[in-house]
């Protein structure tokens, strides 16, 4: 309640120091440089695709036992989902069924860490790595998830988080975070979360 009422009498009510010190420990806690804010899981997606540039016509595989928003982002930017069925055993994408997906407008991976429970992402980067595809975490369900000492969202190039009141670590209402260890898309991210702007106010790049 203190900390709530120091946000409501400064009145620093978008991004700001709060926002910054989050951002700061998940950073650390995840084992990746970047991790930059955002209003929910889905807006974490959608800025996720779009700083990977993915665009109308693009294809990008997914698995379809998740939720609505892992799709729905794809669709939302005018590509195609693609979806690849998932194991038995664990309910996520199933790495053997990926390769036979990709086509030549396939542009990026999105798996999802369901029930906290981590996709083969071995099996997953070295398909991507392959043929030259970026890779998304969609870890809503998987924050503090780890493999072999690595945390969810330090696998693939890009990862989406949110804050939900349901998911790991819950918030008053909506919010999310993208994580990536890639300098250029934290760079990116960080632009499209404020409409492109750069450091100069109302000066938008992108």
């Amino acid at each position: 309640l203190k900390g709530i009422n120091e946000i409501l009498t400064e009145q620093r009510l978008i991004l700001g120091k709060y926002c910054s010190q989050l951002e700061s420990a998940i950073s650390e806690y995840a084992g990746v440089p970047h991790a930059i804010t955002c209003a929910n899981g889905t807006d974490a997606l959608i800025l996720s695709l779009m700083a990977l540039g993915i665009k109308s016509g693009d294809e990008v595989i997914t698995t379809p036992y998740t939720f609505f928003s892992t799709a729905s982002s794809i669709a939302l930017l005018n590509a195609r989902p693609v979806f690849v069925d998932v194991e038995a055993e664990n309910l996520n994408i199933n790495p053997a069924l990926i390769e036979r997906a990709i086509t030549p407008k396939t542009k990026a991976i999105v798996v999802v860490h369901l029930f906290g429970k981590l996709c083969d992402m071995d099996a997953v980067c070295k398909i991507a790595e392959k043929h030259g595809l970026p890779v998304v975490e969609d870890m809503a369900q998987s924050l503090g998830s780890k493999k072999e000492g690595r945390m969810s969202g330090s696998f693939g190039d890009i990862a989406a988080v949110s804050f939900y009141p349901t998911k790991n670590l819950g918030g008053i209402g909506e919010g999310g975070m993208v994580l990536t260890k890639r300098d250029d898309l934290g760079d990116r991210v960080r632009k499209l979360r404020v409409h492109g702007m750069d450091n100069n106010p109302y000066h938008h790049e992108m």
